[in-house]
């Protein structure tokens, strides 16, 4: 195996020479340049990634965390912070906190320990607390997707969740519907708190009182909307529409209306959220409020690469509006 030493004796240069050429920053003449590149080329020699980074201290590449690696909406956040990355020459190091704040804490361990040049941080079940904590004690810029966070506003990318839940429920009041249920996230988790805080909202504004009765949690997981819509029929409570806090949980709950005989949208609508690829393929298409996830993983890529001087500065967009996406899953009452 070629080493530096080899190179720098074909290329007739220093060692040093041939160091700054694979490590830029300090000019080298093109002409040394030209012959370090073509011996490098010639022996086939690859650089100690690790020695490299030592050198250098830089390792190349980001590391992520999100809360699960198996799910479509995080599969998305972390495409976009890819893209990004590739884009600048940076790799990527993902690991997972499957909504653990004890877990959440050890992946972001690692990712530190391993030496990446910058974090991102989409996490459910560490607080604001523990993540301004992380931001103000890391010696590596962090990053935070999915939640805004005032004391560190600046290093958050986020959606407008409570006014999603506005416009979903708004959507239904609009088309006549006036008895409106709502399957919650788990509260334990800011989103599902500013969904169900914009449903209010948006019954308030219409003169309609909130009705504690026609509020199920679903979790955020297809068996738990399932079962939160069950419990809706259950409890005898009239209602026409159902906004859901997302997606999957969503196709739980048209199941669960399936079941039990009720016609979508003929007899229940529903609105979900997230505009994920299960919304497309739900029968009738589910109707459903987008959150740009691919963008908002390129808008913590470019924040995170430009604080370590790899991606340039610019003005990214921090507050994700939401957008309504109509489809097959709501009728007028």
């Amino acid at each position: 195996m070629a080493t530096i030493k080899d190179v720098s004796q074909l290329a007739q240069v220093s060692q040093a020479t041939v160091s700054r050429v694979l490590n830029g920053g300090v000019p080298v003449s093109p002409a040394k340049q030209a012959a370090v590149l073509a011996a490098i080329d010639r022996l086939g020699y690859r650089p100690n990634a690790f020695a490299r980074s030592l050198a250098t201290n830089r390792s190349g590449a980001i590391g992520a965390l999100v809360s699960e690696l198996s799910s479509a909406v995080y599969g998305d956040i972390i495409r976009g912070i890819e893209s990004v990355a590739e884009e600048h020459g940076m790799h990527l190091v993902v690991s997972s906190g499957h909504a653990s704040a004890e877990t959440e804490r050890r992946s972001y361990d690692f990712l530190e320990q391993r030496r990446t040049d910058a974090l991102i941080l989409q996490v459910d079940a560490s607080t604001d607390e523990d993540l301004s904590a992380w931001v103000a004690s890391s010696e590596l810029p962090v990053v935070v997707v999915g939640r805004f966070i005032e004391a560190i506003a600046e290093r958050c990318v986020y959606l407008d969740n409570g006014a999603g839940g506005e416009l979903a429920t708004r959507h239904l009041l609009e088309r006549g519907h006036r008895r409106i249920a709502h399957i919650s996230g788990l509260m334990r988790i800011p989103d599902a708190r500013d969904r169900l805080e914009g449903y209010r909202r948006a019954l308030a504004a219409h003169g309609i009182p909130f009705d504690e009765s026609l509020v199920a949690n679903g979790g955020f997981v297809e068996d738990g909307g399932e079962r939160a819509m069950r419990s809706l029929l259950a409890r005898n409570t009239d209602f026409s529409a159902v906004f859901v806090a997302n997606d999957q949980s969503a196709a739980g709950a048209l199941k669960a209306l399936r079941d039990a005989g009720k016609r979508v949208p003929e007899d229940v609508s529903l609105v979900g959220f997230d505009d994920t690829i299960v919304a497309h393929y739900l029968y009738p298409a589910l109707t459903t409020v987008r959150q740009p996830f691919d963008e908002m993983g390129q808008a913590a890529a470019w924040l995170a690469l430009a604080a370590i001087g790899v991606a340039e500065q610019k003005e990214v967009t921090r507050r994700f509006e939401p957008v309504l996406i109509e489809r097959d899953s709501v009728a007028a009452r």
